[in-house]
C-alpha cells in the first residue's frame, strides 16, 4: 500500500456516507463500507472524525483540536493532516477540495 497523500489545509474532509459509525462510552468506532472492518479511533482521531462533516476545512478542524487538547497550532495541523490522510486511505473519509469560487473568496 502506498503512503497517504498530504492533505491540504483548505480541504474539507467529509465522512464517507457509507461508513457506519457510533460513539460508545466516549470511543468512536467506524465500520469501513468496503470490507466491514471495525476501526476503533483514539480520542484525537475520534475528535477529528466527528468534525469531518464537509463543512470545515482541515485548518479549521486543526484549530478546534488545538483548543480542545491545548497543543500548538503547528502540531495540531500536522496531526490533523496525518489522521485525515490515514482515514482517507482507508476510504472512511472523502477529501473535498474547495471550488474555484471558494478559493477566490478566501
Amino acid at each position: 500500500m502506498s503512503a497517504p497523500q498530504p492533505v491540504l489545509a483548505s480541504v474539507r474532509p467529509a465522512q464517507n456516507p457509507l461508513a457506519a459509525w457510533r460513539e460508545i462510552d466516549g470511543v468512536v468506532v467506524v465500520i469501513s463500507p468496503e470490507d466491514s472492518i471495525l476501526h476503533e479511533l483514539n480520542p484525537t482521531a475520534g475528535f477529528i472524525w466527528k468534525h469531518a462533516t464537509g463543512e470545515r476545512t482541515t485548518e479549521e478542524i486543526a484549530r478546534l483540536l488545538a483548543d480542545e487538547y491545548e497543543v500548538d497550532a503547528v502540531t495540531a495541523l500536522a496531526d490533523t493532516r496525518d489522521m485525515l490522510a490515514e482515514l482517507a486511505a482507508k476510504k472512511l473519509l472523502r477529501l473535498e477540495t474547495p471550488s474555484a469560487g471558494e478559493v477566490s473568496r478566501g
